[in-house]
């Protein structure tokens, strides 16, 4: 056999998992096909693309061996068995999709994928009718402008953006953007449970992220009242009730966030008092 052949295993019913990404996988997957063939002007026959589905081929998975997904098998031209002397794609190198696997098939043989070619987020109509409704447009666009109308000349708007930017930053969205990381997962042995929270440094669930980023919010949001607003108040008792009731719920923050580390990593956080105060 004067070739090889990459392998995508699938099982449709699993689509429905979001932790797998099967069915996004397999579009990448698929992607990388068209992208070989048109790179190679559909000429080249050393590489081969095919994908396995559970239900349909049974037998072919457990050929293989495989009782995992997502899974990605390469056979070279001189494999014989199937299970021993086929390579496995590592599954920590699934984050970067097309390109990773791309970079697998490069890796183990001596071809040449190419540049991935992705469909364009918008057709031609599309991109045709937003040019028209901007030229349309641009007249009112410049007119509000000019008298400084619009949402960029709002204070508020400018505020938003400014905490959302925080939550974002401290919230490690940009994290679950890039590893793909689900919300939550299903409980393996109770189906009907949803784990919002994953004890262990290794991984991450988009949740849990959200809600230390929602305590570093609040707390972040209240060092700004305290310092922007509560200091025009002229009340004296007002102002340290206000700033009673922000010390308190910073501190309760704060605790949830160390409580939460040290559950999830087993590290403690311990603080430390002067030695000229013991």
């Amino acid at each position: 056999r004067p070739y090889s052949i990459l392998i995508f295993f699938d099982a449709t019913q699993l689509h429905d998992k979001t932790e797998l990404h099967l069915r996004e996988l397999r579009q990448e997957f698929a992607l990388v096909a068209s992208s070989f063939i048109t790179n190679h002007n559909n000429s080249n026959t050393k590489l081969f693309f095919a994908d396995i589905e559970f239900r349909e081929s049974q037998s072919s998975f457990h050929l293989f061996g495989v009782n995992s997904l997502p899974h990605i098998r390469l056979v070279g031209p001189t494999a014989k068995s199937l299970k021993d002397e086929s390579e496995q794609m590592d599954q920590g190198d699934f984050s970067r999709l097309a390109e990773s696997m791309a970079e697998f098939v490069e890796s183990r043989t001596k071809l040449t994928v190419g540049p991935i070619h992705r469909p364009p987020i918008l057709s031609k109509t599309q991109m045709g009718l937003i040019v028209a409704l901007l030229l349309i447009s641009s007249p009112f666009i410049a007119k509000k402008i000019f008298t400084g109308e619009t949402l960029l000349h709002d204070p508020k708007i400018w505020l938003s953006g400014a905490v959302f930017i925080y939550f974002f930053s401290v919230s490690g969205a940009m994290h679950n953007i890039i590893r793909k990381m689900p919300m939550f997962l299903v409980d393996r042995n109770d189906p009907n449970k949803l784990i919002f929270f994953y004890q262990g440094s290794g991984m991450q669930l988009g949740a849990e992220g959200f809600a230390v980023g929602f305590l570093y919010t609040i707390v972040g949001l209240l060092l700004a009242f305290v310092t922007h607003l509560l200091v025009y108040v002229k009340n004296a008792k007002a102002k340290r009730v206000a700033m009673v009731f922000a010390i308190c719920v910073s501190f309760w923050a704060v605790q949830k966030v160390i409580f939460l580390d040290n559950w999830k990593t087993g590290y403690g956080i311990h603080g430390f008092w002067p030695s000229s105060w013991n």
